[in-house]
């Protein structure tokens, strides 16, 4: 049975607003793809456009992948067909007014396999869903799925947060706030050289802080086995009261270093949304938002 990802996200923005980033090339470039070409009439039904680039969901080079339009509402909602790995995808966009701003819903349907050419789909979706978020509310876009190769079994992320450097390391140590970004509601965290330090999706197994400095950085050794060895988060204040995060692990299973790199991502751009807006913005569960049909 093929797979299909539905997710949704609160973005304090409106409606029309929000909607506009869909079929926009340059506001496509913030968050979904490196390029983007449209029919010189503009997005209709039955009308082709391409899309692709290095940080798009699934990476492909110029011209990009072929879609075509199959439906919409004006400054609503629209479907399109993308041709992915053989199969017939479908995905649907959809905008939906709120008290707040208003909600995009994501569903992407007939998915031939779980991984991209980045890491799962389902991260890859976040990774752009959380930037769409930070772009719409005219904050700084941030990381992006990507599709390089993993070099000397490495990954090193960094994003840049509008938030002091006391409150970015918290965020990393206390179990409330964990669970906010993460979405682990019972991360285990013990604050102390050698501590256990376990986050669903971020540390599996359980890790041992080998590093403690307040507001400056954490360091977390890995057991044998587990998907890398050692992970490190460095924090450098910036200015206007801004902080640069830096995550760098090292000894990472080839293997899985593209799915831990899509993961990671994602979990420093809820990271981000969280702490310049109080939530991630998602309107389900991660453990919810892939199914089959």
């Amino acid at each position: 049975m093929a797979l299909a990802v539905r997710m949704g996200i609160r973005i304090r923005a409106p409606r029309e607003f929000v909607f506009q980033h869909l079929l926009t090339p340059h506001h496509l470039a913030r968050w979904f793809c490196n390029f983007a070409q449209f029919d010189m009439k503009g997005p209709a039904v039955g009308s082709k456009f391409r899309f692709g680039g290095d940080y798009a969901i699934a990476a492909t080079d110029p011209p990009g992948w072929p879609c075509e339009i199959l439906g919409g509402e004006v400054l609503k909602a629209v479907s399109f067909k993308w041709p992915l790995f053989g199969a017939e995808t479908r995905v649907d966009w959809r905008a939906d007014e709120t008290a707040e701003g208003s909600t995009l819903r994501v569903v992407h349907t007939n998915l031939p396999r779980e991984e991209s050419t980045c890491g799962r789909f389902q991260d890859a979706w976040r990774v752009c869903l959380g930037n769409l978020k930070a772009v719409a509310e005219a904050r700084d876009d941030s990381l992006r799925p990507d599709s390089s190769p993993i070099q000397d079994r490495r990954v090193r992320l960094n994003v840049l947060i509008d938030a002091p450097p006391s409150k970015v390391f918290s965020a990393l140590v206390e179990r409330p706030m964990l669970a906010q970004w993460t979405e682990d509601l019972n991360p285990a965290v013990e604050p102390r050289a050698a501590g256990v330090y376990r986050v669903r999706r971020l540390t599996e197994p359980t890790a041992r802080i080998v590093k403690l400095e307040s507001g400056k950085g954490l360091g977390l050794e890995c057991p044998d086995g587990a998907p890398a060895r050692r992970l490190d988060f460095s924090l450098e204040e910036k200015g206007g009261n801004r902080t640069g995060l830096y995550l760098e692990a090292d000894a990472v299973h080839q293997d899985a270093g593209l799915r831990l790199r899509c993961a990671w991502s994602d979990l420093l751009v809820g990271l981000k949304n969280a702490l310049e807006t109080g939530e991630t913005g998602f309107t389900e569960p991660y453990a919810e938002q892939v199914g089959r049909d």
